[in-house]
């Protein structure tokens, strides 16, 4: 019975330690000077005048974590503002019941009457739009975020001027050549061939149509 085990035993460790090694790390913000830093360049409405906070807790959330605070504004209700594991600051929940707790994929609101509403993440972080007591409350996103995150995905995205290989057409054929773009001057697109280091004119008209789209990405068109 014991030879018969040790092969259970040996998968079931070498499982929990693969679990442990693809384990996505805790990584709240810092300190405070680090969530008012996020909170002053998401703006004013973000982070308004005398605005305070203090920290809820890490929660685990799929195979993540988010980061919650509770805000005080001047109007006397409350702020759940939420961190992802970069750790960047994503948005808030106002609300009118106080954060107190917090468990798995949730944060806990004190219903002031022995019990909690749920604030719930979605699959993928903060819902749009939750129920609270019956009550709609928007999730009001970090704009500056967003923008962040598209002028970086167009930076990812967007080819850089190299050699690369070309397919001009002449007389039906197709003629393969490596060559850097150097400009392009009313119909005619400028080319240095890599192997001889001559620049050379060419038709718009004679490119393929994946030169063409390459021109277009690196805004040549």
């Amino acid at each position: 019975m014991e030879n018969q085990m040790k092969p259970f035993t040996l998968l079931l460790t070498f499982s929990l330690m693969l679990s442990i090694a693809h384990a996505e790390k805790k990584n709240p913000p810092k300190n405070d000077d680090t969530v008012e830093e996020a909170l002053s360049t998401a703006g004013k409405k973000h982070f308004p005048e005398d605005f305070k906070f203090d920290e809820i807790g890490t929660i685990e959330h799929e195979e993540t974590y988010f980061h919650a605070f509770v805000g005080y504004p001047k109007d006397g209700n409350y702020r759940v503002l939420i961190f992802d594991n970069s750790p960047a600051y994503l948005g808030f929940y106002a609300v009118e019941y106080e954060p107190v707790d917090y468990e798995e994929s949730t944060v806990l609101l004190d219903d002031g009457a022995e019990g909690f509403f749920n604030l719930r993440l979605g699959k993928d972080g903060p819902l749009d739009k939750i129920m609270i007591d019956g009550i709609a409350t928007p999730f009001v996103k970090n704009e500056n975020l967003t923008q962040v995150s598209k002028q970086m995905t167009a930076t990812e995205t967007k080819p850089t001027i190299a050699y690369r290989e070309w397919t001009l057409r002449a007389k039906g054929r197709e003629i393969p050549v490596t060559a850097i773009f150097v400009k392009k001057t009313g119909s005619k697109v400028y080319l240095k061939d890599q192997k001889r280091g001559i620049t050379k004119d060419f038709s718009v008209s004679m490119l393929s149509k994946e030169d063409i789209e390459y021109l277009r990405e690196i805004d040549a068109l």
